[in-house]
């Protein structure tokens, strides 16, 4: 599988919903960046995924993401929006910071401090570029 993925992050999240709609433990083979495992460090504190490992092949590094069982599909699949993508970037100030939700998901935002939950972004009053939404 050496296919170019012009949106690594979107294929990352996109990859994990699909896992859990299939009933899937694990989503194998994503090839490694460390933009990815912040985010997997992110969906890991905040229970969206139970963990990840990262395995070299040759000279490749590639991430092995385990998942949470399903137990209750409506509450342990989760939801997707995406608001940044390759072509347009998506900016936000603290300010325009909402919960996501009702509380019960997160944004994933990329600030000067690196990347965070939105609702911790807009405590320290940080903007940064939107990357999704995971609920």
């Amino acid at each position: 599988m050496s296919t170019y993925v012009t949106a690594p992050i979107h294929d990352l999240l996109i990859r994990i919903k699909n896992a859990y709609m299939a009933r899937k433990t694990s989503v194998d083979g994503v090839v490694f960046s460390n933009f990815k495992t912040k985010i997997l460090d992110l969906l890991q504190q905040y229970k969206f995924v139970e963990g990840f490992k990262i395995k070299e092949d040759g000279k490749k590094k590639f991430i092995t993401v385990t998942l949470k069982k399903v137990t209750n599909p409506v509450d342990d699949i989760p939801n997707v929006k995406f608001f940044s993508k390759p072509s347009r970037s998506w900016y936000v100030s603290y300010k325009d910071i909402g919960s996501v939700a009702w509380g019960k998901g997160i944004g994933i935002i990329s600030t000067n401090q690196g990347i965070m939950a939105a609702h911790v972004a807009k405590q320290k009053k940080l903007g940064g570029e939107l990357i999704a939404e995971i609920y």
